[in-house]
């Protein structure tokens, strides 16, 4: 009777969709729960994806429902940078066609029963499964610093939050980071109508592909499709089984470097001159003051501000997945927060499979892009067949 029961796919991004795409083209029974592209329909209108067209679509079996085949039959031309938009649209197709139904419903809690699981929903139901396979993506693990921990939300959000810029018109904002989410937070801050400072640690570093427009023998030699990363390490990146081979520390470095933060060509022509920028710098301290805020710095200088928007990326950590029964979460081999997983993406508790941002510590940064949903998808299929 295990073996009819079906596997539950708990997330609708692009993970979670072509996973279930390969499901059921393999006959394997599937449920899959979620608002499809819900994190992607909370960001904001005018966005472009960073990735590139050759690494924008999910994975069915055959590649009869790519980004290609999407604006062929659409009618619509190819754009690149990809429009947010465009991609909504496409992510519509791809479930209608590749996955057809989705269960909107969420998921409450998952936890073991016997040789499966019960995935307990929102509306009282509960599903008995063979396998789990987590795919909710990074909304759920903001990568909050410690001087912004109990200050008040109104004043501080993070970029990954649904944010109505123009109601921050005629403030003075700070921006920290300088990777692509706080980059682009800037510049729609900025033509809101905000006065903008980003602060980062780092330098502001802008994605270079010069070698990638060129096109022609030069780009296949040099860009594999997926290009995650600099040049010769983005071919290794791609190749997520061979990446999880590598001892971790080495690994843990190779995915900081393929990673690191960089804005997409598309932002860099939008940020103004009049976006101020302070660099190699670090956010000490944070206070309330009045209706605003006082930010102190590690080169000294302390300024008043009206709100801060966190731009600071994403940390993954199974800790931080509510819907994991509490027995369950500490039953799982980890490392840093982090799932361990063998080659078909399956945690050591036989049939609780991660794909994507929680599968970057095993298997890569190329776990953290839309070009990685195709492996997750193949592999966890294999696991289930």
């Amino acid at each position: 009777m295990a073996s009819r029961k079906p596997v539950a796919v708990v997330g609708a991004g692009p993970y979670g969709l072509s996973v279930a795409a390969h499901l059921r083209a393999s006959g394997i029974a599937t449920e899959i729960f979620g608002s499809p592209f819900s994190f992607w329909r909370s960001m904001p209108a005018g966005m472009a994806l960073k990735s590139p067209w050759s690494a924008s679509s999910l994975s069915d079996p055959k590649d009869r429902f790519t980004l290609d085949a999407f604006v062929e039959a659409s009618g619509i031309d190819r754009q690149e940078p990809i429009p947010l938009e465009l991609f909504l649209q496409y992510g519509d197709w791809f479930t209608e066609r590749a996955v057809g139904t989705v269960d909107l419903t969420r998921v409450a809690c998952v936890q073991e029963s016997g040789a499966g699981f019960v995935v307990s929903l929102e509306d009282g139901r509960e599903l008995a499964a063979s396998r789990v396979v987590i795919a909710t993506g990074i909304a759920g693990f903001p990568k909050v610093p410690d001087f912004a921990h109990g200050l008040p939300r109104a004043l501080v959000r993070h970029s990954g939050e649904p944010l109505d810029f123009s109601l921050y018109a005629g403030m003075r904002v700070g921006v920290i980071g300088a990777g692509q989410s706080a980059l682009e937070a800037a510049v729609f801050l900025h033509e809101a109508g905000a006065e903008v400072e980003v602060i980062s640690r780092g330098p502001i570093r802008w994605i270079n592909r010069r070698l990638y427009e060129r096109g022609g023998i030069t780009r296949k030699v040099f860009y594999p499709p997926a290009d995650v990363g600099p040049l010769g390490l983005n071919w290794l990146v791609t190749i997520p089984s061979l990446f999880r081979l590598i001892p971790t520390r080495q690994r843990t470095a190779l995915t900081h470097r393929a990673i690191r933060p960089a804005g997409a060509k598309w932002l860099q022509p939008r940020f103004a001159p009049e976006i101020r920028t302070t660099t190699q710098t670090r956010v000490e301290k944070v206070t309330v003051k009045g209706q605003g805020l006082e930010v102190v710095t590690s080169d000294g200088v302390t300024r008043r501000l009206d709100r801060v928007v966190l731009g600071t990326g994403y940390r993954p950590e199974i800790s931080r997945i509510p819907i994991l029964h509490e027995h369950l979460r500490r039953k799982v081999k980890q490392s840093g927060g982090n799932p361990l997983l063998d080659r078909r993406f399956q945690s050591s508790i036989a049939g609780l499979h991660f794909v994507g941002a929680l599968a970057g510590h095993t298997f890569g940064p190329l776990c953290r892009f839309v070009a990685g949903a195709g492996v997750a998808a193949r592999a966890v299929t294999r696991a289930a067949s």
